[in-house]
């Protein structure tokens, strides 16, 4: 047997065994949605069940850095991509779906061995004038892909470079400024995550790389439910593509987002804020001005915050903007051109506003082609017990810079005590910011038109439905309920299928009064 044949015979053994599923969930582990379901099960195969005994969305805050799970995949796919380079420098010839195996796990130590010096590039204060390590990875790019070639969508290190770096940017804002351990705040993170690279990412960087700009982005949810930190994670994911000849990237993504809230803004001033105008104008316009649109490339974004406040005539101005990419400053004919994205939000029901004709139908399916939902802070509550005190202990560490454990028992105890388990917060996340900030000032919280503490069975009923009440908390106000039915301990017991001492230790007597 020739020593072609050989191999072959090797490889084909291997990809009939657990080692080719584990090379494949490599390459796939690269290229998902990382707060999607999916990525557990690629782990599973990869390392076995205990990697998945976490749920996806309850990760540490230092995931990326610290997580031994990733650390195992890392040195597992290194392993696998060693073993693999020994038998291809012997000459061995590959199969098509033996390359893309290998190119998979390639890819993926390529990006892990520069995650660390991506994350110091995202997380300094300033863009560096020269990327030092541009070079390193260059030559790891050569050796990895040297029997299977880069892919399709990254056939040179630059082009790589700068996906990497988007990826990795991409994770840094969505998992960082969209705070949460519950489902409703995975299910927002990968929602977000899908906004920036689709439900696809090989169909991504195969056809919408550098497109995304064209589809805008329209975030739905009640005040203080953070759609402005979730517009500013996506505009700070874009890509940007890499210079080779400068050693930098060509845009600092510090400087690509761009924020206008409109609801405190007159029609002029939000027009001149947009479109920008001409000398003359009007009044009090001394000078030529280029308004949020102008100048604008494909890595940009324009976020307008309370869209639904705009007038009828400005949102006439924006669809066009939309539909042509082109618009004017107030008082002149030059036409200009708009490159980058919009992404709008608003707490308003737009279908209600739509049928009031307050807001363009036309304009709203020029921004519906993206849709994200961010839900209400007892959305976020009612999905896990352990919700609060995650979110408690965020805040207070973003504030003192620590998050002492004695502390945040104190706060979360503090936030009982003052606003009680069935709160609805209507304020959401902004809400209990202030509440922290109250209990860590003055040791209290008082809500805004706080309602007088409820009890009996329309409280009970309330907590049944939040999935706030205790066995204890149901069975004392139901017994007190009967007991003041029926009118005395015997009655109560036979209706209850209980003995008479059963309900005397349940019933509640400041109950009492209510229920007669």
């Amino acid at each position: 047997m020739n020593k072609k044949r050989t191999f072959g015979v090797h490889l084909l053994y291997m990809l009939q065994e657990h080692t080719a599923r584990r090379l494949e969930a490599i390459g796939r582990l690269g290229f998902i949605n990382p707060f999607g379901d999916e990525r557990r099960t690629l782990e599973a195969v990869i390392l076995g069940d205990e990697a998945v005994a976490r749920s996806a969305w309850s990760r540490p805050l230092d995931w990326s850095l610290e997580d031994p799970v990733l650390r195992a995949i890392q040195r597992d796919a290194e392993a696998h991509l060693k073993r693999a380079q020994t038998e291809l420098a012997r000459g061995e010839q590959l199969s098509e779906r033996e390359r893309e195996l290998i190119r998979g796990v390639a890819l993926y130590v390529l990006y892990y061995r520069y995650e660390q010096a991506f994350y110091l590039e995202i997380t300094a204060d300033a863009a560096s004038p020269k990327i030092d390590f541009y070079d390193a990875f260059c030559d790891d790019f050569t050796e990895l892909l040297e029997h299977v070639g880069p892919p399709s969508w990254g056939r040179t290190p630059a082009q790589l470079f700068a996906i990497f770096y988007q990826s990795r940017r991409a994770f840094h804002f969505v998992y960082h400024q969209i705070l949460g351990t519950s489902r409703a705040a995975a299910q927002l993170r990968s929602s977000v995550w899908e906004s920036v690279f689709t439900h696809d990412p090989l169909r991504y960087l195969d056809h919408l790389q550098g497109r995304m700009h064209e589809v805008s982005t329209l975030i739905l949810g009640p005040s203080g439910t953070g759609k402005e930190l979730v517009a500013s994670a996506i505009g700070c994911s874009r890509f940007i593509g890499f210079d080779v000849s400068r050693r930098r990237f060509r845009t600092d993504f510090r400087g690509q987002f761009h924020a206008l809230h409109v609801a405190a803004m007159s029609k002029t001033l939000i027009e001149s804020e947009l479109f920008g105008h001409k000398k003359g104008a009007f009044t009090g316009a001394g000078e030529d001005r280029a308004g949020h649109l102008e100048g604008k490339w494909p890595s940009d974004t324009v976020f307008l915050d309370e869209i639904g406040e705009l007038d009828g005539e400005v949102q006439v101005k924006l669809l066009r903007v939309l539909q042509s990419r082109k618009f004017h400053r107030l008082g002149d004919t030059q036409p200009r051109e708009f490159g980058g994205k919009v992404v709008a939000a608003t707490n308003r029901n737009l279908s209600e506003e739509m049928a009031a004709g307050r807001f363009r139908g036309d304009l709203y399916y020029r921004l519906c082609a993206d849709i994200i939902h961010t839900p209400s802070l007892r959305e976020q509550l009612r999905g896990s017990l352990d919700e609060l005190r995650h979110l408690v202990t965020v805040i207070v560490q973003r504030a003192l810079g620590s998050a002492d454990p004695d502390l945040i028992d104190t706060i979360v105890c503090g936030i009982d005590a003052n606003v009680g388990a069935s709160y609805p917060w209507p304020g959401n996340m902004r809400e209990l910011e202030q509440c922290v900030r109250n209990l860590l000032i003055h040791d209290r919280y008082t809500p805004p038109d706080a309602p007088a503490p409820k009890r009996g069975l329309q409280a009970l009923f309330a907590e049944m439905q939040s999935g706030q009440a205790d066995m204890d908390r149901v069975m004392s106000a139901y017994s007190s309920w009967v007991y003041a039915q029926k009118g005395s301990f015997e009655k109560a017991a036979q209706t209850l299928g209980v003995d008479r001492r059963t309900v005397s230790k349940h019933v509640d007597r400041e109950l009492l009064d209510e229920f007669e």
